[in-house]
């Protein structure tokens, strides 16, 4: 039943305490039928159909009836268990009879034929009046009742209510099953409804954590799924809003940390100057430059705050225009040749078309401009002077390939498990330099995921660090005309 909607349980119910009282019903008045058969239980007119007899023996035999020597035989054919009778002569006085109260009251008065007295349902009394020489010479008078009744006198009364009860047996057994039925019914509501009234409660005291257990197939049993499905998303929801304001605090910790260092710099060289009673041009220059550095690491700081607060958001998406990604790449790396060449750093790059046509393919350059940036100022901030950084792209119709190589200090194992938590700035062999906020690595992953690309970090062979991303063409060509 736990897999039948409610519609079906209650309309199974109600055809069962139907048949169930109809068959039960039927077993009962079969085993009258039986009981009647085997003449344990007698019908209401056996003993009635006894009277003819009687009466045609008393004819028979007439005067000698009236004999008390005679009464031994003639209750011999009187189903006395059944009927009482009384005799009297032609007086009307009692002669003998057998009878648990005397019938009628004595002198009687003789009938001339043979008829009922007395009729009060279902007691009957009769009259026979004996006959000799066309001459009343007595009567017997018979008391009998048209009911049903026990062969054994001693359970009458048990036939008689066996006899009532078959005859509201369809009502008592609708009574019955139909109270049964609910009571099962009720039973089964009680668990999934407890569980539902339980969780409801816990739910309004902010617990999640408990678990709708019941499990069918009718309407309580998708109602329980739908309610743990959405304690699941509610405990996920709060759990991620939990996250969301933890990672506020600590953003706003780190930048409240990442910007404390260039403030604290720039404001001891302003009081330095303002301080100084003579003001050395080598001396302002050098403190000027300071105040620079650390103006720009703040600039850069509150501009990755902005591209992450861009990117986390839930409706934020790439916004493709066509590119030439040959050309594209290009004017990238003359960029990075020079950042590179700034720091002594030799910067190398190769490009490999392996398209049949169209160099055009549909991107969000500015994303693909962060990825990039984040990664080639990474390779160039962690390696040393005289170090070499390669980048190398290829492009098929299938993929297109981005690998970014250095000869600087590589990744710890440590690195490698954390380097795309947000505000995650390395280990000690990576963080010789806090002029980065952490957030570089967490960017690019995001930015990666928004093309459905892969990203996989790792060591060079020789050292060094090597940055592998793959994009799925699929979402990015253009077809032959140049259309997005």
């Amino acid at each position: 039943m736990k897999n039948v909607t409610f519609k079906k349980q209650f309309i199974i119910s109600i055809l069962a305490v139907l048949g169930l009282s109809i068959f039960f019903t039927l077993f009962g008045i079969f085993t009258d039928l039986i009981l009647t058969y085997n003449h344990l239980i007698l019908p209401a007119n056996y003993y009635e159909a006894s009277i003819q007899d009687i009466e045609k023996y008393i004819n028979e035999n007439n005067v000698k009836i009236l004999s008390k020597d005679y009464q031994n035989e003639f209750e011999s054919i009187i189903p006395i268990n059944g009927i009482e009778y009384q005799v009297v002569d032609s007086d009307g006085e009692f002669l003998y009879g057998h009878f648990d109260k005397l019938i009628v009251k004595t002198p009687v008065e003789l009938k001339a034929v043979p008829g009922i007295e007395k009729s009060q349902s279902p007691t009957i009394i009769a009259n026979i009046p004996v006959i000799s020489n066309n001459k009343t010479e007595g009567m017997v008078i018979l008391k009998y009742c048209l009911e049903t009744s026990a062969k054994n006198p001693k359970f009458n009364w048990l036939v008689r209510v066996f006899e009532g009860f078959i005859f509201i047996s369809p009502l008592v057994y609708i009574t019955i099953f139909t109270v049964i039925f609910s009571v099962s019914l009720n039973n089964r509501l009680k668990v999934p409804l407890n569980q539902l009234m339980q969780g409801a409660e816990k739910i309004k005291n902010k617990d999640l954590e408990f678990k709708i257990d019941y499990s069918s197939n009718d309407e309580l049993g998708m109602l329980c799924r739908s309610f743990e499905e959405m304690r699941v998303e509610l405990k996920k929801s709060l759990k991620q809003q939990w996250e969301m304001e933890q990672q506020r605090k600590e953003m706003v910790g780190a930048i409240a940390h990442d910007l404390k260092t260039p403030i604290t710099i720039i404001k001891g060289h302003v009081e330095g100057l303002i301080d100084s009673k003579k003001l050395d041009e080598d001396k302002v220059y050098r403190y000027l430059g300071l105040i620079d550095k650390n103006a720009d690491r703040m600039t850069r700081l509150i501009e990755k705050m902005n591209i992450l607060t861009k990117i986390e958001k839930p409706d934020f998406n790439l916004q493709l225009e066509k590119c030439n990604i040959i050309k594209y790449i290009n004017e990238k790396n003359l960029d990075y040749i020079t950042l590179a060449e700034n720091k002594k750093i030799n910067f190398q790059y190769t490009i490999k078309d392996e398209r049949t046509e169209n160099n055009l393919i549909k991107i969000d350059c500015y994303a693909l401009s962060e990825i990039l940036d984040n990664l080639i100022s990474n390779s160039i901030r962690f390696t040393p002077k005289g170090g070499n950084i390669s980048f190398d792209f290829n492009i098929s119709e299938e993929k297109m390939t981005f690998f970014i190589s250095d000869t600087g200090c590589g990744f710890s194992k440590k690195d490698i498990a954390n380097v795309f938590e947000k505000f995650y700035q390395g280990d000690e062999s990576r963080s010789k330099e806090k002029g980065h906020s952490g957030l570089g690595l967490y960017i690019v992953n995001v930015l990666v995921n928004k093309f459905n690309g892969n990203i996989e970090v790792k060591n060079n062979e020789k050292g060094g660090a090597m940055v592998k991303i793959e994009v799925c063409m699929d979402n990015y060509r253009i077809d032959t005309k140049g259309y997005i």
